[in-house]
């Protein structure tokens, strides 16, 4: 009975994945209601993530399929998000940011791939947790004013700033993975 729901978490990460073109196709729709619908979406995804954590740590429910999906799911959703915001928001979430975010995922996701059949594979550090929590709570901020006036982000200073912190706090999580890397 127990074993059927050990791969719950697995699913909880492949339904964010299914849910990202959704979003993507939603925020591409320039209603009152598809804004609702791609914040709501992406709520979802994010709680999504949050639970299949919690659900394999929990119950130990913890499989080498679920170490690479989750992450690999996570990276999906907000990546897509900075995409489809810095074409929606150039001025504000500019393309050389997402440029960045992106290539430390990228980079950090091939470190995860090459040490994946050695005997140390890359875990997911404590600072690159915290990374996704805020680049989450950042994309959430910035979908709820999408929805209330989009005027509130376009040349938006603070939102601005606080996408350089994201950015700046991507590489600073990228530092354990390289330094583990190359010992």
């Amino acid at each position: 009975m127990f074993f059927k729901y050990r791969y719950i978490p697995n699913y909880l990460s492949l339904f964010r994945i299914v849910l990202t073109p959704i979003f993507t196709i939603a925020m591409f729709q320039n209603t009152f209601l598809y804004k609702l619908i791609s914040l709501n979406i992406f709520f979802i995804a994010a709680l999504s993530d949050f639970l299949d954590g919690y659900i394999a740590r929990k119950y130990n429910f913890i499989t080498n399929f679920g170490k690479n999906i989750d992450p690999l799911s996570d990276k999906i959703l907000i990546v897509t998000s900075f995409v489809v915001l810095s074409i929606l928001y150039p001025s504000t979430i500019t393309f050389w940011m997402v440029f960045f975010i992106v290539l430390r995922d990228v980079l950090v996701t091939f470190l995860r791939y090459y040490r994946l059949n050695t005997s140390e594979p890359l875990k997911t550090s404590f600072i690159a947790k915290r990374k996704t929590l805020i680049q989450i709570i950042l994309i959430h901020l910035i979908l709820i004013l999408n929805a209330l006036d989009s005027n509130y982000i376009i040349d938006n200073q603070y939102l601005y700033f606080m996408m350089w912190v994201s950015v700046a706090l991507s590489w600073v999580s990228a530092l354990p993975y390289i330094i583990f890397f190359k010992k």
